[in-house]
């Protein structure tokens, strides 16, 4: 099972591939950690999802003679297995934390298997007036993306079997905006959200098919990339994608978090030149961002009992947070990985 988000697995990996997928899952334990800086949440909250969609479309290839069962085979195991296994992980702990040791067995937290089942943090957007219970409230609120990645891919790899690709992609767009300013529910698994997130994955697929990527090193263009970034991020504000929260505009939205995650993995290509031992450990890292998704904020958890029983201050707990986290899970999925190939 390969630990990293975007499931590749190129030969030879592209470390400013990796850098962005390394600095999304960062700017996530920064957010998660409640302690990152204004411009850090604001800025990275814009491309810190998108960043893997678009990574997804660089590295997607439809191979001569796989079929889509066996395409959608591939990604189920790379993302629906980790969904399944995290997700009963973090049910049984808490069912035996919570419901076992208080002597109340029969407590199964319904609400948390519904929130499993449904893969949303909520029914609904914050806009909505009535009860909106949160469903995933087993440290499992980021998990919600792996489901959302998988019929992004899915719907992806559908319509590239297509002539009409590119009309079926827009034809999706079009629906999830008039769902998302027609409604306030949040359907599951993402599925209002997949056709926007599918313009990510067409946005890196592009990057790769059209050789764009030399662009990515001109100083002109990434000054119009940095441009539009501040400019789209400023104009639609803060967003939040698990809540269907687009901010003030969807297009602004798909502008910022393209040509954030452009302007990161030009970053990347940047630094592969000037720092490649930097670059080594971002491949390490980038090939267990999965691993660190699903298991953080779990982490989180210990953390913050152990920093409060030694009475560590708010900023060097935050610091081991984030800091700690990643350097564990990193480690824990490379040994698991290692070991798995044996």
């Amino acid at each position: 099972m390969d630990g990293s988000l975007t499931g590749d697995k190129t030969k030879e990996r592209l470390g400013w591939l990796d850098f962005g997928k390394v600095l999304g899952i960062l700017v996530v334990l920064l957010v998660h950690a409640e302690g990152s800086p204004g411009p850090v949440t604001f800025y990275g909250g814009m491309f810190y999802m998108p960043v893997f969609f678009v990574a997804a479309g660089y590295t997607f290839r439809h191979k001569e003679g796989e079929t889509f069962r066996a395409y959608l085979k591939k990604k189920a195991k790379r993302l629906l297995l980790p969904y399944a296994g995290t997700s009963a992980f973090l049910w049984l702990f808490f069912w035996v934390k919570d419901s076992l040791l208080a002597g109340t067995p029969g407590d199964l937290k319904l609400l948390s298997v519904l929130g499993i089942f449904y893969s949303r943090n909520q029914m609904h957007t914050m806009a909505y007036a009535g009860e909106n219970p949160v469903l995933l409230n087993l440290l499992n609120a980021p998990l919600w993306f792996l489901t959302a990645l998988f019929l992004t891919s899915a719907w992806y790899g559908f319509a590239d079997r297509s002539r009409w690709k590119y009309v079926l992609l827009a034809l999706g767009a079009v629906m999830a905006f008039l769902w998302h300013y027609g409604t306030k529910l949040l359907l599951p698994w993402s599925l209002d959200a997949v056709p926007l997130f599918a313009c990510f994955m067409a946005a890196g697929e592009f990057l790769r098919e059209k050789k764009q990527e030399k662009l990515l090193g001109e100083l002109w263009f990434l000054g119009l990339l940095l441009v539009a970034f501040i400019t789209a991020s400023q104009l639609n504000g803060s967003m939040n994608l698990s809540s269907g929260d687009y901010g003030h505009s969807i297009l602004l939205c798909l502008t910022a978090g393209t040509t954030g995650s452009l302007l990161v993995f030009a970053a990347g290509m940047w630094l592969e030149k000037k720092c490649p031992p930097l670059m080594k450990l971002c491949s390490l890292a980038g090939q267990e961002t999965l691993t660190v998704l699903c298991f953080h904020m779990f982490l989180f958890m210990f953390i913050r009992t152990c920093a409060s029983l030694l009475g560590l201050p708010a900023v060097l707990t935050q610091i081991l947070l984030v800091v700690g986290s990643m350097a564990t899970l990193t480690g824990v999925g490379w040994f698991w990985h290692k070991n798995m190939k044996r």
